[in-house]
């Protein structure tokens, strides 16, 4: 029997997951992931302090290895995009810019001019943004050149992560996406921006295909992590790609919900184009032989979320527990209330209500924006024949079943709050050469699958209450 690891660096916590070949989950663990939030919108952590989350997670996991075994391969997907710069010896010369952070004004303006955001769309596959490392590097272009002309290394935290394990640089070219200096077509750095903002190609990682074998655990990192050090690090991910992976959602006409800090759409989809034509999020996924993949979000919606639940419900450490008792317990249509989670809310609106009528308001009202996103998209030609949701609030009673109910359609659940860790898994598995590759993984990994099944009459309040919403909202 062989062993893997899938881990997945989320931007609250890391998850992982050791799997056997056959696709039964041994064990699960979780750490939490700590972000400083400073003055002027400037997020960020330390480099070394998510490397010993990691090891942290690794030591849990392998504790249920059974007798005799060890872990073959391990691959990391992530939240990336966060930013960090090293020196000569491989030590952090900063914090990680977290890609939320949000200091970055006129500094991209003021290092490449005005940039046309349709021609940046087409070349890095997402949409021009004042965050990720693109505007991290203008802005230390611009208030810490000398810092970024020292750095031995320009990378993101992933990277560092990855280069800790095996004491080599690479990078997948979906991880490479959010770094917004490669061309993503033909998956190879993007001269002119390095030119602009004065970085060598070479203190970039290397490039590689998902999947891509980097090196061997180091004898230090096999101290640290317990793991052997003929254990392979293998190239993961993005998160949501992986975790479509992790949820066998591969093909065209599928769709998967990825519930995390955003809540994100993602298609598999045939053509590049249809996804750089409805402005979508694109990654290259199953590139070169399979579907790209197409995402929309509904950014940082689980922090919207709990800012109600903190003001208007709890700011206990169980508040999220409160929240979904409080949801389960109101009735469909919230008592009349409708809150649009990403807006800021009138406080006199909610002082009064009842807590449980706001819990179910903000979960309805998260499913209709979530609706509104799926309507736009299949009125473009995107239809989602079935759908795949995953992430927390997947485990998470009532959620599930509001978002069926809201969307009308069954929503299958599969791997749950560790499909992206299940997806780097799979990645870790075609990397040792055990899976030829993501459906050959599902052919022969048997994965739990659950069903939740619109309720009909309450399907039918949804939509005149959708209606109003959009009226008031939209």
């Amino acid at each position: 029997m062989t062993y893997l690891i899938g881990l997945d660096i989320g931007t609250s916590a890391i998850k992982g997951v050791l799997i056997s070949s056959e696709g039964k989950i041994v064990s699960r663990e979780q750490s939490k992931t700590q972000i400083e939030i400073l003055k002027d919108g400037q997020m960020q952590f330390d480099a070394d302090d998510l490397y010993r989350l990691v090891t942290t997670v690794i030591r849990g996991l392998i504790q249920l290895l059974p007798a005799g075994a060890s872990v073959a391969g391990i691959s990391i997907s992530s939240a990336s995009g966060n930013t960090l710069l090293v020196d000569q010896e491989g030590k952090p010369m900063t914090p990680v810019f977290s890609w939320m952070d949000t200091r970055v004004k006129d500094e991209i303006a003021t290092v490449f001019g005005k940039l046309d955001e349709e021609e940046v769309h087409r070349l890095i596959g997402w949409p021009l943004l004042n965050t990720f490392p693109l505007a991290h590097l203008s802005w230390l272009k611009c208030h810490q050149p000398q810092l970024l002309q020292q750095a031995a290394r320009v990378c993101m935290s992933t990277d560092y992560i990855l280069y800790r394990l095996t004491g080599k640089w690479g990078i997948d070219s979906s991880t490479a996406t959010t770094f917004y200096l490669q061309d993503q077509s033909s998956s190879s750095w993007h001269l002119p921006y390095l030119q602009q903002l004065g970085i060598d190609i070479e203190k970039l990682p290397v490039i590689h295909k998902p999947g891509k074998k980097l090196g061997q655990i180091l004898p230090e990192a096999a101290k640290e992590t317990g793991l052997s050090t003929k254990a392979a690090v293998i190239l993961g991910s993005f998160d949501h790609p992986s975790a479509a992976r992790g949820a066998g959602v591969l093909d065209a006409g599928q769709l998967l919900l990825s519930c995390g800090t955003s809540w994100v759409g993602f298609y598999p989809l045939l053509e590049r184009e249809t996804a750089i034509g409805q402005k979508l999020l694109t990654d290259p996924f199953l590139q070169p032989e399979g579907a790209w993949g197409g995402m929309f979000s509904l950014p940082a919606i689980a922090a919207s979320v709990d800012k109600f639940v903190c003001q208007y419900i709890s700011d206990a450490s169980d508040r999220n527990e409160q929240f979904s008792k409080l949801a389960a317990a109101a009735d469909a249509g919230a008592g009349g209330l409708m809150i649009h989670p990403l807006l800021e809310c009138d406080n006199s609106a909610l002082e009064g209500r009842d807590p449980a009528h706001i819990a179910r308001a903000l979960m309805e009202g998260t499913a209709y924006l979530l609706r509104m996103k799926l309507e736009q998209l299949q009125h473009a030609g995107l239809p989602a024949h079935t759908i795949t949701m995953v992430g927390g609030p997947s485990e998470t009673f009532p959620w599930p079943q509001i978002v069926a109910d809201v969307i009308s359609n069954e929503l299958h659940i599969v791997n749950g709050s560790c499909a992206g860790a299940v997806g780097s898994a799979i990645l870790a598995g075609i990397g040792i050469g055990l899976y030829k590759d993501e459906r050959d993984a599902w052919q022969r990994a048997a994965f739990d699958r659950t069903t939740r099944t619109p309720n009909k009459e309450v399907t039918q309040k949804y939509e005149e209450l959708y209606r109003k919403f959009l009226a008031k909202y939209n």
